[in-house]
């Protein structure tokens, strides 16, 4: 990938990015916080568990760009919102609707803003040895899915929440 195609590459993801931000923002509409992370039937992952989820990502995608710097301190415990954490009815451990999709939007917003001026060299950077390089191989792999793939597929499982809620589409 040349430097010119890689330049155009973050800035392209940072446009889909700020589109898809713009999805999980309408499928918040006429969910109260009092439902926010209530399990309509076992195996869903409702709204906090997502929002929390993907609240983690920008900044594990800023630190894989050398930018570190950017990142955004998390005001909830990530631990609950981790790969392979149980999402399970409000017990207490969730944050409440405001702080997650208020720390959804401000560090995706962040990424958004970081992503065009990212070193385009950078995303040829081999990942280092582990589950992320296994899968992904370079920093522009697992940028590409972080930014797009992940993020839609936990928003359509926000999407399915609502139709089990008795919530209309979004769109």
């Amino acid at each position: 990938m040349t430097t010119e195609i890689a330049s155009t590459h973050v800035t392209g993801l940072a446009n889909a990015l700020e589109k898809t931000v713009g999805y999980g923002q309408s499928l918040l509409a006429d969910i109260e916080p009092d439902t926010f992370a209530h399990m309509p039937s076992p195996g869903f992952n409702h709204p906090a568990f997502n929002y929390g989820h993907l609240a983690l990502y920008p900044n594990r995608c800023l630190e894989m760009v050398g930018r570190a710097d950017a990142m955004i301190e998390l005001p909830f415990d990530a631990e609950h919102y981790e790969q392979g954490a149980e999402c399970v009815e409000q017990d207490g451990r969730y944050a409440s609707m405001d702080v997650l999709t208020g720390t959804f939007l401000e560090t995706h917003q962040r990424l958004i803003e970081v992503l065009p001026g990212v070193d385009p060299d950078s995303l040829r950077v081999e990942l280092p040895e582990g589950r992320y390089r296994d899968f992904f191989g370079t920093v522009g792999n697992a940028l590409t899915f972080m930014t797009c793939s992940h993020t839609m597929m936990h928003l359509g499982q926000v999407s399915m929440w609502r139709r089990a809620m008795g919530l209309g589409s979004c769109m």
